[in-house]
C-alpha cells in the first residue's frame, strides 16, 4: 500500500492544521485515492495535481493509498512527534505478515504483495534537514519503504509546517497491478501495517493541472474478482477480530466488529474487520507507543494495546480479543 508510521506527541491543532498533503498523478489511469478502512477519498485524473489533502480532514484520513484493496503500499503520517515533527513513511508490508522478519519472508509467509504503484513522496519546504528526506517507491522491495513489521530504521519526520508532494508513477511508466483472486473462499488478512496517518482542518481541494510527458497506457484500476468463494466459512464466537471476516454474500457468523474496527467491504462475498482511522492523540496500529529515551505522551487507539517488542521499541498491536 502506498499506499505507514510512532509514539507521537499531542501538538496545538493549528500547529497539525499547518500540514499538507498534494497529490500529483503521473499515470496513465486515474488514481482512486482511499483512507483508513478502504474510504474512498478522490478520484485523481492523469495529469492533475490535487491540493488541500484531497479535501479531507487528517483528524480522520491518516492513511492514503490507491484503490481500496489491502494489497496496497501506503503513505502513513501518525499524530506528532517530539511535539515539532510530523513522521511520514511508505509501507510496502503485505496483508497478514505476522511477524515475519524480512522482505522475503514476509513474501514466503503471506504469497501476498503490499505494493501496487510507484509513488515518490517530496518534502517541499525542509528537505534535507535532519531526517526530512524524499521517500522513492518504485518497486515492491524499495529500500526507502517499510517492508516488514519491525522495519524500524525507515521512519522519517520533518516539521510540522511541512508541504508533502505524493507523485504516483513518477517516472510516467507505471501500470495499475492486480491483486490476485481470492482462492477457494476468502483469505482472512491481516494488516498491512499503517500508511500517512496526520493531523489538520478539512479544506476545499485545489486541482491544477501539472505538466506531464506524453502518457500512453490502456490499462485499467484494479478489479476484485466477483467468484463465489466455494464454502463460505462462518465465525460464530460474538465480536470478530481485526482483520477476520465480518459479512459477505453466505456469510453466516457474527458482524459485529471489536472495539475500534468497522466491517469493510472488500467484495460481495467477503467483508473483514478493519481499525478504525486514529483520533487526534492516539497512535495508528502497528506504531511504536514507548521505548528507552521515547517520551510521548499519545495512547494506542481503542482495540489496540501497547506491547513490548524489546527494551527500545513498543508497539501497538490489535488485542487478542475484543
Amino acid at each position: 500500500m502506498f499506499i505507514a508510521h510512532l509514539v507521537s506527541v499531542v501538538a496545538a491543532a493549528s500547529a497539525v492544521a499547518a500540514v499538507e498533503f498534494r497529490f500529483a498523478n503521473k499515470c496513465g489511469f486515474t488514481i482512486n485515492l482511499h483512507g483508513g478502512g478502504s474510504k474512498f477519498i478522490c478520484d485523481i485524473e492523469p495529469g492533475v495535481q490535487v491540493g488541500n489533502n484531497c479535501g479531507v480532514s487528517l483528524d480522520d484520513h491518516g492513511l492514503f493509498k490507491h484503490s481500496p484493496s489491502n494489497e496496497a503500499n501506503c503513505t502513513y503520517r501518525f499524530c506528532v512527534v517530539r511535539m515539532a515533527d510530523v513522521p511520514v513513511n511508505v509501507y510496502n508490508i503485505p496483508p497478514g505478515p505476522g511477524w515475519c522478519s524480512s522482505f522475503e519472508d514476509c513474501k514466503a509467509f503471506t504469497r501476498r504483495s503490499g505494493y501496487n504503484i510507484p509513488v515518490l513522496v517530496v518534502p517541499t519546504k525542509h528537505e534535507g534537514q535532519a531526517n526530512c528526506k524524499q521517500l522513492r517507491v518504485t518497486r515492491p522491495d524499495a529500500s526507502d519503504a517499510y517492508l516488514f513489521p519491525a522495519d524500524n530504521n525507515k521512519t522519517h519526520d520533518c516539521p510540522m509546517d511541512e508541504v508533502f508532494d505524493v507523485i504516483f508513477c513518477p517516472d510516467h511508466n507505471a501500470s495499475p497491478i492486480n491483486p490476485p483472486a481470492p482462492s477457494d473462499s476468502p483469505v482472512t488478512q491481516a494488516p498491512s501495517t499503517p500508511a500517512i496517518i496526520v493531523t489538520s482542518q478539512p479544506a476545499t481541494p485545489s486541482v491544477v493541472p501539472v505538466p506531464t510527458e506524453p502518457l500512453v497506457s490502456t490499462s485499467h484500476a484494479p478489479d476484485y474478482s466477483t467468484s463465489p468463494p466455494v464454502s463460505p466459512p462462518s465465525n460464530n464466537d460474538g465480536y470478530i477480530k481485526a482483520w477476520s471476516q465480518c459479512d459477505g454474500k453466505g456469510y453466516t457468523g457474527s458482524s459485529i466488529c471489536g472495539e475500534g474496527h468497522s466491517c469493510v467491504a472488500v467484495n460481495e462475498w467477503f467483508s473483514q474487520c478493519v481499525p478504525d482511522s486514529p483520533k487526534f492523540g492516539q497512535l495508528g496500529t502497528w506504531t511504536q507507543c514507548g521505548g528507552t529515551g521515547v517520551d510521548g505522551k499519545a495512547s494506542c487507539r481503542p482495540g489496540d494495546k501497547c506491547v513490548k517488542v524489546n527494551d527500545y521499541f513498543f508497539q501497538c498491536q490489535p488485542k487478542d480479543k475484543h
